[in-house]
């Protein structure tokens, strides 16, 4: 019976809750450089569209990573700034994520313009949607300078090794992964319209 009261108290108690919170212990910088891949949807929606650009190969690269670099670092002074997109952020970032899934499981060959269309909408988008609240302005910048490194290196990472793969399996395993991806954007859609 203790326990359980003791259960019920600590339950009405709770503590502080924010979207995109800061992680005790690690600092502003590298709580930003992990807020990409640990934010289900930016997670999401970045592997799946290095997935698109490693498929690519270089001359994909060439053509997406400076708008993305770019589109995100504008992103994220709109989020610094607590300037809003006006977008639903979560279903236009799985749609997205389901386009780069259905284009990887397809191995579609793009215009290189397309790549670079795509590269700017994600950044703009997983920028934007990557503001900090309850920061100082020192704070602010450190996490999200952190988060644009931490995007940047996931997307060059996870696209470098795609592009590495070239035996037809491994290929194959990437197309698969696009497919997973696909049906994740696809599920989380659903749950999120319904």
């Amino acid at each position: 019976m203790r326990r359980c009261l003791t259960g019920l108290a600590a339950a009405c108690l709770p503590q502080l809750a924010m979207a995109h919170s800061p992680m005790r212990g690690i600092g502003e910088f590298y709580a930003g450089m992990l807020h990409p891949v640990l934010v289900p949807p930016h997670a999401l929606a970045l592997f799946l569209f290095a997935l698109l650009v490693g498929q690519g190969g270089v001359r994909a690269m060439r053509f997406a990573y400076p708008p993305f670099l770019m589109a995100l670092a504008v992103g994220l002074v709109l989020a610094g700034l607590d300037i809003s997109l006006g977008l639903p952020i979560e279903p236009v970032l799985m749609v997205a994520a389901f386009i780069c899934g259905l284009l990887v499981a397809l191995q579609a060959s793009l215009a290189m313009w397309l790549y670079a269309v795509l590269a700017a909408a994600m950044g703009l988008i997983i920028g934007s949607d990557s503001g900090v609240t309850d920061y100082t302005r020192q704070e602010t910048f450190a996490a999200l300078l952190g988060t644009w490194l931490g995007a940047t290196i996931s997307l060059v990472l996870v696209a470098g090794v795609v592009e590495l793969l070239a035996r037809p399996w491994l290929r194959v395993a990437v197309r698969v992964l696009g497919s997973w991806g696909t049906a994740s954007a696809v599920l989380v859609l659903a749950m999120a319209l319904r």
